[in-house]
């Protein structure tokens, strides 16, 4: 294992290991909080989505990154689903929030399913292309063949024109969206339209900028709502005090 390899694996599995814990304690709140679940349940799916992420992210540490594997199968699959995925929840939150915009009275009104439903429906989209290059992976039989190749390209073509998408829709977001999403995805677009050999470590690096994108989200979120802050800290008093009498019910 080279060092290259060796850097990619410790840092694939502390971004893991960091996003887990965000992600997860984030959900935790929403679901044991009945005022953040009732009036953050959308972006209990984004937290869902994250851990997911980082679920991709530590498969990325154990997979094979051999000469022969870093073009194609399964490394790539991965590799090009963590910012497509990443990419349509932004876009489905930049639908969630131009209805709160553009059309509050609707926005306050409608049904969690109605709120939901953008969510699902780019839920549906990640799973018919994750599974169009699984399968066009399967047919390859191990042999790295253009079909292959045109699948994953297409995967960061359709990850670049979404994050563009995001990247004009949120003022705020621009910065980071440009930084951590749109540059890295070109970068790899390009490689891989001039074919180099080198382009397996331009998608590690975008997964790991993806990584910080989500992080840097999930961090404003809780900076820009006070209520968050205040449930995750009643959150985490309340597994205090019932680990505290667990501990207490022990020794007696």
């Amino acid at each position: 294992m080279t060092t290259g390899i060796y850097a990619f694996f410790y840092l694939y599995i502390f971004s893991s290991i960091i996003l887990y814990f965000v992600s997860g304690a984030l959900l935790i709140a929403m679901i044991v909080q009945i005022r953040l679940r009732e009036k953050y349940s959308v972006f209990a799916v984004k937290f869902l989505i994250d851990l997911v992420t980082a679920s991709c992210l530590l498969a990325m540490a154990f997979l094979d990154k051999s000469a022969d594997n870093t073009q194609c199968g399964i490394v790539q699959v991965i590799s090009a689903s963590v910012p497509l995925v990443q990419c349509l929840l932004l876009m489905c939150e930049v639908i969630d929030w131009s209805l709160a915009a553009f059309s509050p009275i609707y926005f306050h009104q409608s049904s969690l399913i109605c709120r939901i439903l953008p969510f699902l429906i780019g839920a549906l989209f990640s799973v018919i292309i994750m599974a169009c290059l699984v399968i066009i992976d399967l047919d390859t039989e191990g042999e790295c063949v253009e079909s292959s190749n045109t699948a994953i390209l297409t995967a960061y073509d359709m990850t670049l024109i979404l994050a563009l998408a995001c990247a004009i829709a949120l003022g705020f977001h621009f910065v980071a969206t440009t930084l951590l999403l749109i540059t890295p995805i070109i970068v790899i677009v390009i490689i891989r339209y001039v074919h180099l050999t080198k382009s397996h470590v331009a998608c590690d690096i975008a997964n790991l900028l993806v990584f910080v994108h989500s992080v840097a989200h999930s961090s404003y979120f809780v900076y820009n709502h006070e209520d968050v802050r205040q449930g995750l800290k009643a959150t985490f008093c309340q597994f205090r005090v019932l680990t505290a009498i667990r501990q207490n019910s022990c020794v007696s």
